[in-house]
């Protein structure tokens, strides 16, 4: 089991935590570190948002997720699954 600071809130993708007194989202890479994603990116002509975004990829299909998303999230206890090899 992974323990993760107060800070972190689970999102709904596996994988990524917001960050509640930055403000910014982490990614979780294999060898557990938590690294922060670049942006979040603001909507233009080309990407037809209706606000901030940060540009996530899961199971190598690209997805964004909006910053008014996460900035709703509650704190709350959550368990990162390990697979074991």
């Amino acid at each position: 089991m992974v323990t993760l600071p107060k800070d972190f809130v689970a999102t709904r993708y596996n994988g990524y935590f917001w960050n509640l007194k930055e403000q910014r989202l982490y990614s979780i890479k294999v060898a557990g570190v938590l690294r922060p994603l670049a942006g979040p990116y603001e909507p233009n002509s080309f990407n037809n948002w209706n606000g901030p975004r940060y540009q996530i990829s899961i199971n190598g299909i690209k997805r964004s997720i909006s910053v008014h998303y996460l900035k709703n999230l509650q704190s709350a206890n959550s368990v990162i699954k390990v697979e074991k090899t």
